[in-house]
């Protein structure tokens, strides 16, 4: 039997690996019988150089647009007609082929005659030793798979002939009938075509096996960007182009709906991960390559028609050759992996550098480094580090603090009290609000949700959608919490250690000192959590940094300060009053204006969207004062000349317990060498005093409740405090030094009292709270003062609304509209204004004077399916709703509860429910700002060289 081989090579622009790929062409054992090359319009020295090498008869020209599998049929256009034992060697100009390369796949095609494709083993040129490919298969994801190891050597290890789904074209040996009678489908010029060719070989009938013997060696130049050509474009747009052509027109008909579901999806996850590692040509490449392919459905569909002519087996019968299902996600838990393992050692190398950098670093200031500190022990390592350091030892024992006085907290039911209204069932429920454009509240609303229910939610979800641990979290563990984020920031600005750690301490006790927890007060809680991370974020604007590091700071402290703002809206004013101080002092420099300045200040407008732009209209200016949670009036007071100067806007601790701090932020102005710091420091302590004196001295309402109220200060008296803590920490690094190296004077007992009363602060505060504990107005409950049947109702059907009557007619009556259990967490950011409930109010004060059966009727058309009035319900109100028709008296939970049930059915005819139009536009608005914003604000990716 005679074996005819056909050596076809295709070329362009690849004159400088083009003799080296001649050279092992000669140089084969076996030589092809004959040698064609199709170059497709080079402009180098290419095509001379193939006519001098292989003749000019033996050289086919191709336009320059010719994908590879044009070019491959071109070049077997011009071959005689097809011999019974003819095969074809397919050869790129970029793959040097091994002397022994053609004759191993002969052996092999020769002794297994079912064989029509064979392959050899690819390794890199110019490694020559690395391996590339020894045979390869795609994932249900569109990953080309290889089953190598990142930068496997050759060493022998594949060395098993075996059956694979495809070989790639460079090196490819194939039946001269195979070829011609499949062909390289022209839809795919360049990329994915050998997997797609041996997908149609497979379910053909055909086999396709790889010869780990047989060896050439690949550049890889159009995958590596080495060259460009016609029909490369962007590679990676055309590589996922070409994958997902190859899946979407080869799988089987019954799964390819939830493929093309899977792959749209995918395509996004994928390009969100390369924006959030800041990739975003890599992701838009991912994108477009989506694009390209979803945009075209009739080539997928011309695509699979082709197929279905030379298919002859089942799919099932080559879904072995596929990569498992798992790969996938092998893969990306292996790239989790080794980010976080690349983490912990960049964590432990920098841990490392700054202890031996910042070994007791405020000695250096005045004299050289004790002897005790130039002889250190041998590093325990990160893990002994953080069991036997003593911000381990701080962080436990404040989070046993916590523990102990959250004793009062523990038991069934949900947090809540005072300024906080009970989490709902889920995190949805916060979704639904916060993108809903009309809320079943009341006699329904269109106003906007508060911007702080999108980080709830995300935080919500990322716990499993369970918001009442989320609530859980952030009261019962604020102070460690917040100590861990100011521990970080001090840390960075004063590289104590010592300082770094008393200032955690003393402000993680911020949030129990103010009252801000026990008054279930959100926005001053979380507000206090984020402060430090955006203050560490804002530190790398500062002058100094390259211009690339304070770019990626000002949308990192833009993104911080929108979180913060969220929850308290006041702290954009404040960082507008600190913008211009830092303006003023920079003399007007264009590049502190525009980055370090406009750009977070801005930005933060168009994060909180819709918000920002909406609630001028739907709960009037004054909204922008409130923070996150219900205004609660019963529970602010005016403040006091020492309320102000101590930091006690509410029910908190003594006030005595913040002198030590006060006097150590005094005293911190006397340290000359640290004063330039700490002059900043107070800046941020006038604005935020400053602020607290103008708003608490007026009162304020909102379009949702109308009456007059003081604001609570809690938030700008915490930015008060802990920029006081941050003058004291920058004053207190080496203060140790600094008065044992200084002659004797007044200054050592002065600054040794100070020192003492400082230290002494923050531990009595932690022992204060530890025994009062964090109850007070914030307790568990049920969340609901209503009877079951009735709540059920109301979830069954949101229009079966519960009318809750307080008060009495001496005193005056309250009410509240009620379309689930109760008030829920975010439900009051999205009341209806007092206008809107005009009618509702009007039919309330009838009621309780001389109701008629016609206002009866008037409440079934709002929504109302019952009246409830809670102990104690008062006489006059229940002698009028006993005896007006139309409501029938129901059964109440408790002795002096009342209740009745509308007799006719209720209708949401009367209710207010047009929904924000502008509002799903602003929402885009805002998800592209966030994602821009992360995406800027990212660590620049650094790319191998």
């Amino acid at each position: 039997m005679t074996t005819l081989v056909t050596a076809l090579l295709v070329s362009h622009d690849g004159d400088r690996w083009l003799a080296a790929v001649l050279d092992g062409l000669a140089a084969q054992t076996r030589q092809p019988d004959r040698c064609v090359a199709v170059d497709t319009a080079s402009t180098d020295t290419g095509p001379l150089l193939l006519r001098q090498r292989l003749g000019a008869d033996a050289v086919l020209e191709a336009p320059a647009t010719s994908g590879f599998g044009e070019a491959v049929a071109h070049g077997l256009s011009g071959l005689p007609p097809a011999e019974e034992h003819e095969w074809v060697w397919l050869l790129h100009d970029d793959s040097a082929p091994a002397p022994d390369a053609l004759e191993r796949l002969l052996v092999v095609a020769g002794d297994q005659p079912s064989v029509s494709v064979l392959g050899p083993t690819l390794r890199a040129w110019p490694s020559l030793r690395r391996l590339l490919e020894v045979g390869v298969t795609i994932s249900g994801t569109g990953g080309r798979e290889t089953g190598l190891e990142h930068g496997e050597h050759d060493q022998g290890q594949h060395d098993r002939v075996r059956d694979v789904l495809a070989v790639n074209t460079a090196g490819m040996l194939v039946r001269r009938s195979l070829l011609e009678s499949l062909g390289l489908d022209p839809r795919l010029p360049l990329f994915g075509n050998d997997i797609d060719f041996g997908w149609r070989a497979a379910r053909a009938g055909e086999r396709v096996v790889v010869v780990p013997d047989a060896v050439v060696f690949h550049v890889e130049a159009a995958h590596r960007g080495l060259r460009r050509t016609p029909v490369t474009g962007r590679v990676r747009r055309g590589e996922r182009a070409a994958a997902l052509y190859v899946l979407l027109v080869n799988a089987p008909p019954v799964t390819l709906p939830l493929r093309v579901v899977r792959l749209l999806l995918g395509s996004l996850l994928r390009a969100l991960g390369l924006l959030l590692v800041r990739a975003p040509r890599e992701a838009l490449d991912e994108l477009s390559g989506l694009a390209s392919t979803y945009l075209r459905p009739g080539r997928v569909v011309a695509g699979r028609r082709a197929r279905r002519g030379t298919a002859k087996v089942p799919h099932r019968e080559v879904r072995h050759l596929l990569a498992p299902a798992w790969v996938p996600y092998r893969r990306g838990l292996d790239l989790v992996g080794d980010a976080v393992s690349r983490g912990a050692h960049q964590a432990g190398d920098r841990s490392a550098a700054r202890r031996a950098r910042h070994v007791e670093p405020a000695a250096t200031e005045t004299g050289p480094v004790p002897a005790e500190a130039q002889s250190l022990p041998d590093d325990p390592g990160v893990l002994g580090r953080l069991v036997a350091g003593p911000v381990a030892w701080t962080s436990a024992l404040l989070v046993l603090a916590a523990v102990v006085a959250a004793r009062d907290l523990v038991g069934h039911g949900t947090l809540q009290g005072g300024a906080l209204l009970p989490a709902p069932d889920s995190a949805l429920d916060w979704w639904r609000t916060y993108l809903g454009s009309e809320h079943r509240i009341g006699t329904g609303s269109s106003a906007p949700a508060a911007p702080y229910l999108l980080p709830m939610a995300v935080a919500g979800t990322v716990l499993v959608g369970r918001a009442w641990l989320l609530v859980a979290v952030l009261f019962l563990l604020a102070v460690p919490l917040a100590a861990w984020g100011a521990h970080r920031f001090l840390l960075r600005v004063t590289a104590s250690r010592p300082a770094s750690l008393w200032g955690a301490v003393a402000y993680g006790v911020l949030p129990v000192v103010t009252g801000a927890v026990q008054g279930g007060r959100l926005g001053t809680v979380v507000g206090t959590l984020v402060l430090p991370w955006l203050a560490h974020a804002a530190l790398f604007l500062r002058a100094g940094e390259s211009a690339d590091r304070r770019a990626r700071a000002a949308w990192r402290t833009a993104l911080w300060l929108g979180v913060l703002a969220a929850f308290v809206p006041v702290a954009w004013a404040m960082a507008v009053l600190v913008g211009l101080v830092v303006l003023v002092a920079a003399g007007g420099d264009r590049t502190v204006m525009s980055r370090v300045v406009l750009t977070p200040l801005v930005a933060v407008l168009v994060l909180l969207l819709p918000w920002s732009l909406a609630t001028w209209s739907h709960q009037g200016p004054a909204a922008a004062l409130f923070e996150a949670g219900l205004p609660s009036p019963h529970l602010a007071r005016a403040l006091g000349r020492w309320d102000l100067v101590l930091g006690r806007p509410g029910a908190g601790a003594p006030l005595w317990l913040s002198t030590g701090v006060l006097l150590a932020a005094l005293a911190a102005l006397l340290r000359p060498d640290t004063r330039r710091a700490v002059l900043r420091a107070w800046t941020v302590v006038v604005v935020a005093l400053a602020t607290t004196a103008v708003l608490a001295s007026s009162t304020f309402s909102t379009s949702s409740s109308t009456t007059d109220q003081p604001l609570w200060m809690g938030f700008p008296l915490v930015v008060a405090q802990a920029a006081g803590i941050a003058a004291a920490a920058l004053a207190g690094s080496g203060i140790r030094s600094r008065l044992t190296g200084a002659s004797f004077g007044w200054r050592q007992p002065v600054g040794a009292l100070v020192v003492v009363l400082a230290v002494l602060t923050p531990l009595a505060s932690v022992l204060w709270w530890a025994s009062s504990g964090s109850a007070g107005a914030l307790h568990r409950g049920s969340g609901s003062d209503v009877p079951t049947y009735m709540t059920d109702a109301a979830l069954e059907a949101p229009v079966n609304g519960v009318l809750v009557l307080r008060g009495s007619t001496a005193s005056g009556f309250r009410y509240v509209l009620l379309r689930q259990p109760g008030m829920r967490l975010g439900d009051d950011s999205v009341l209806p204004s007092a206008a809107a409930q005009s009618r509702l109010t009007a039919y309330v004060e009838d009621l309780a004077a001389a109701p008629t059966a016609a206002e009866v009727r008037a409440l079934s058309r709002l929504g109302v399916a019952f009246v409830y009035a809670p102990a104690p319900a008062d006489a006059a109100l229940a002698a009028h709703l006993d005896s007006v028709s139309g409501l029938s008296r129901a059964s109440a939970t408790g002795r002096s509860d009342r209740a009745w049930q509308l007799d006719s059915p209720p209708s949401d005819e009367d209710l207010h429910l047009a929904a924000d139009r502008s509002r799903p536009w602003l929402l885009l608005v805002q998800g592209l700002a966030l994602g821009v914003a992360a995406v800027l604000a990212a660590p620049s990716r650094r790319r191998a060289a």
